[in-house]
């Protein structure tokens, strides 16, 4: 017995010193046999940067990244307001932050399907992307997941412009999303680099616990959804079967197949 209680103690140490073993016991409370956490990941959650942002293919983990930056807040007593495009959405990544917590001794006073209150003053808010839902907290962490699919006019610039006036000055954002066109805020992060901003990208064939999944999706989908969905490039506007870089390549000034005027 005192044996298994040093375990315990040793155990304990490790997540404290090591980010890495932390999320991954944060991850065998959804998925018991998971055996490690990606280096993208470990990046992500242990990042300085006033400004993350995580360009990542689907299936690869991002939200658990968001989510155990929302425990570690929880931890640290901050508030943290979640966005999302759906309310679905927010309830959703609620749902893996209450998973996580069990692997902490934090004491959960209040909880619903999208907002969680500490008993150390901790606070984890998801609303829906509207201007009318955000307005009016403060935070010290704010995450945007599916950033590039964010509602409303100028590619979700509207409602970003409500929610950063929320955030503290020494305070973190971090956006994450797969890529949708490159008529959105989230494409710019990428296309016209600012400084102070860390950026991620996590092609699915960089990782290879997809390898199999990546396969199937290259035999099913086409060429461009392909390079969208799975190697994050940012094509077109993101919903045209062809890339318009492709069409323009497939036109001629010398009056090929489809002359250009």
């Amino acid at each position: 017995m005192p044996f298994d209680a040093l375990h315990d103690w040793c155990s304990l140490v490790e997540r404290d010193l090591d980010p890495g073993a932390e999320m991954l016991h944060f991850l065998r409370q959804e998925i018991p046999d998971a055996e490690s956490v990606d280096p993208w990941q470990i990046e992500a959650i242990t990042s300085n940067a006033q400004t993350v942002a995580l360009l990542v293919c689907r299936q690869a983990g991002k939200s658990c990244v968001l989510a155990t930056r929302g425990v570690r807040e929880l931890k640290n007593g901050g508030t943290t307001i979640c966005l999302a495009p759906a309310e679905r959405q927010t309830r959703e990544i609620t749902r893996k932050v209450q998973h996580y917590l069990r692997a902490t001794d934090l004491v959960v006073e209040r909880a619903t399907q999208t907002e969680i209150e500490c008993s150390n003053g901790g606070r984890f808010i998801a609303v829906p992307a509207s201007g009318a839902t955000i307005r009016g907290y403060t935070a010290d962490l704010l995450l945007v997941d599916e950033m590039a699919y964010l509602p409303g006019a100028n590619g979700g610039e509207d409602v970003v412009v409500a929610l950063l006036p929320m955030l503290k000055d020494n305070g973190q954002t971090f956006y994450a999303s797969t890529p949708a066109g490159k008529s959105n805020l989230f494409a710019s992060l990428f296309l016209e680099p600012k400084d102070n901003v860390h950026r991620i990208k996590v092609p699915g064939t960089s990782i290879p616990r997809l390898a199999p999944r990546v396969e199937r999706l290259r035999s099913q989908l086409s060429a461009t959804r392909f390079r969208q969905e799975v190697l994050c490039e940012f094509l077109s506007d993101g919903l045209s079967y062809f890339d318009l870089s492709t069409i323009e390549n497939a036109t001629s000034t010398e009056a090929a197949i489809c002359p250009r005027f």
